[in-house]
């Protein structure tokens, strides 16, 4: 969800006479967010780095080593 509302598949449906009437629209009264962060100079913080190894990020090095042929499987009740 965009901080305008507005869900990814909303914004692919949208047409260009849509995102330029959102832009008019935008022009006369833009976003608040966006004006108070020109305002005040906000910039967006830094990410904290993950934790872990510096050639995986995600992770996911480590999920594939746990499901090397893609599949969950169930744990037998017993």
């Amino acid at each position: 969800m965009t901080a305008c509302g507005y869900t990814p598949a909303e914004i692919d449906e949208m047409t260009l006479h849509d995102v330029l009437g959102l832009f008019s629209y935008w022009r006369d009264c833009p976003p608040v967010h966006e004006i108070l962060k020109a305002v005040y100079r906000i910039e967006p913080k830094a990410k904290p780095a993950v934790a872990g190894s510096g050639g995986d990020p995600s992770g996911i090095s480590n999920l594939i080593a746990r499901f090397p042929d893609g599949f969950v499987k169930a744990r037998e009740s017993g």
